[in-house]
């Protein structure tokens, strides 16, 4: 494998890596918030490198039962969207969460 391949894949794999932590790290953060089964699937895109599903589909768990948010998850959560470049149903589906 050549050195740019070999880096580009190294930096690939940290890039996924920080973010799947960030995600991890927010579901626990979340967890008395979100239904157990919900835990679970989220947990398993994040697993499966589905990174961008997971994020929506945090989202739309917390915007269904319009479930409060601090300023700081929010934030996190929006900058997530932002570095992923997901799109915007996770600012919309936000929008039905309180401020906590």
């Amino acid at each position: 494998m050549s050195r740019l391949v070999w880096h580009y894949h190294r930096v690939d794999r940290a890039y996924y890596e920080e973010i799947a932590g960030q995600l991890h790290g927010l579901l626990v953060r979340l967890d008395d918030r979100l239904p157990g089964k919900d835990i679970t699937l989220i947990a398993e895109s994040i697993d499966a490198n589905e990174l961008g599903l997971a994020l929506e589909q945090m989202a739309d768990v917390l915007s269904e039962d319009e479930q409060p948010l601090a300023p700081d998850e929010r934030a996190e959560m929006l900058a997530l969207v932002e570095r992923m470049q997901v799109g915007d149903r996770v600012r919309v589906a936000l929008r039905f969460c309180p401020e906590r």
